[in-house]
């Protein structure tokens, strides 16, 4: 079941109207069941692998708090990390780490043992990167003392598969997510108001711009080895565009959502293109994956500690893990490896460089050049990363790259763009000018923080201006998100 798809839209109420009218006390009953349901509508099957890690990580959980000694904690730590991630690579890796051995079977003119795989036959169950980190940050909160176990098995299902984030996050934490599912709030008009807002906003992302510009991003990644030049960069510059508000609009949807039921989800997103750098980007893009790698994969590499060559391999590697997270191919691995190489670029030039001159040097007046500036090169620097974001293997990035910079006719660009629709276009990029207008305007506030606290006019003028952009211009049922194959 999708966000934008006429059965959510069905969906929606019902779940709020079955929340509100069941006591307090079965809430969570009632919340659980629509979560297995609103997952079972995607391919029932795959419940039985959400209902195993539920159970798996529950009993990993008790064990790891009852244990008398440290190194006893660590045991059934060990093993249900192992567990997990055995899981995460038979669902989702299996095909990746078959056809990389093939290929080297291949390579040194060996027959592969395996002609026909069976596990080619697997789908990936949605949502299954996103739980597994999920339930992998809870046994590791628990390990350390900063949470503790869940005894009530039924709440920590509600934990693991609670819907608004079940499919694609955020991915919550322990210490935010479970204390209020102990006590669940009545109806309250304010807050559902700042609930549709956010909403609002999401579909507007979702519907109005990230499905509209992926038309003409499937177009070029369709046609990768006739697009050249400005052709390549627009497009480049499309897919980092239609990525952000295809996940921020469901991040916005399912954060309003649960809003309204009163439970409070983590921020995904805080105006990324605003960042002044990439390591600014990366406090302001996907957070909650961002702030887990940094709490569970930065934290026991001793990156805190770490200086010079140390923090580039820290960050390089675990950008290389936030790649193989989103997708199990190489271009998508060296689309973020690209990323955390740029990144350790500039905190060497910090490191190395700046701490060794005067203030008065260069690096103070580079500093010192206009804030879009330093916005629009850390955008171009992500488009030129994330160009592989997008590719189907690495023939085709290299292809792309390589047409990159032959800047000469754009013939193909004029025909992309009527082709997919010159109306479709305009209409995208005013939306998309609208968006950037109210996240300039909003600033580091949330659009519901700032919206809700005008007069009367203004408000209306937001609910009517953005709800016939989502009527009139929505494209339904047009696309999935893209990070439901994460």
């Amino acid at each position: 079941m999708l966000f934008n798809s006429l059965n959510f839209l069905y969906f929606f109420p019902v779940a709020l109207a079955l929340y509100f009218l069941t006591p307090q006390r079965l809430r969570w009953v009632t919340l659980v069941a629509t979560s297995f349901f609103f997952y079972m509508c995607w391919n029932p099957k795959y419940i039985i692998l959400l209902i195993i890690s539920i159970v798996s990580n529950y009993f990993a959980g008790k064990l790891i708090e009852d244990a008398k000694t440290h190194s006893a904690k660590k045991v059934p730590l060990v093993v249900n990390m192992l567990f997990n991630i055995l899981l995460l690579c038979l669902f989702k890796y299996l095909n990746f780490f078959d056809d990389n051995i093939r290929a080297i079977f291949e390579f040194i003119h060996v027959p592969y043992p395996v002609p026909e795989p069976w596990f080619n036959k697997i789908l990936l169950p949605v949502g299954i990167s996103f739980y597994t980190f999920h339930t992998l940050g809870y046994t590791l909160d628990v390990f350390k003392g900063v949470s503790k176990a869940e005894r009530h098995l039924g709440k920590f299902a509600l934990f693991t598969a609670y819907w608004p984030l079940l499919l694609a996050g955020p991915i919550e934490r322990s210490t935010t997510l479970l204390p209020q599912l102990n006590y669940f709030k009545d109806f309250d008009y304010n807050r559902t108001r700042e609930g549709f807002v956010r909403m609002l906003m999401g579909y507007f992302k979702k519907v109005v711009i990230a499905d509209r510009l992926a038309l003409y991003v499937e177009e070029l990644y369709n046609h990768y080895d006739v697009a050249t030049g400005w052709t390549v960069w627009l497009g480049a510059c499309l897919f980092v565009i239609q990525v952000y508000c295809d996940f921020s609009g469901y991040s916005d949807i399912a954060v309003g959502a649960s809003r309204i039921m009163g439970i409070n989800l983590l921020e995904n997103f805080k105006r990324p293109f605003f960042a002044k750098n990439l390591a600014d980007f990366w406090t302001r893009w996907h957070i909650s994956l961002s702030t887990w790698l940094t709490d569970y994969v930065f934290y026991y590499l001793g990156a805190y500690k770490a200086s010079g060559s140390k923090v580039v391999f820290n960050v390089i590697f675990v950008l290389s893990i936030c790649g193989l997270w989103h997708g199990a191919n190489w271009p998508m691995v060296l689309s973020f490896t690209t990323i955390g190489i740029m990144m350790s670029i500039r905190y060497l030039w910090q490191y190395n460089v700046v701490k060794k001159i005067k203030p008065s040097n260069t690096y103070k007046l580079f500093d010192k050049l206009p804030d879009i500036f330093h916005i629009v090169v850390t955008f171009l620097m992500l488009v030129f990363g994330f160009m592989m974001f997008r590719a189907k293997d690495m023939s085709e990035a290299t292809v792309m790259y390589k047409n990159l910079f032959k800047l000469g006719e754009a013939n193909y660009l004029y025909e992309l763009i009527h082709y997919r629709g010159l109306e479709n276009f305009i209409i995208g990029i005013i939306a998309l000018v609208i968006l950037f207008a109210v996240e300039f305007w909003t600033g580091d506030k949330f659009i519901e923080e700032v919206i809700l606290k005008k007069g009367q006019k203004t408000r209306w003028a937001f609910y009517i201006t953005f709800l016939l952009f989502v009527v009139w211009f929505g494209m339904f049922n047009s696309s999935l998100f893209v990070y439901f194959q994460f």
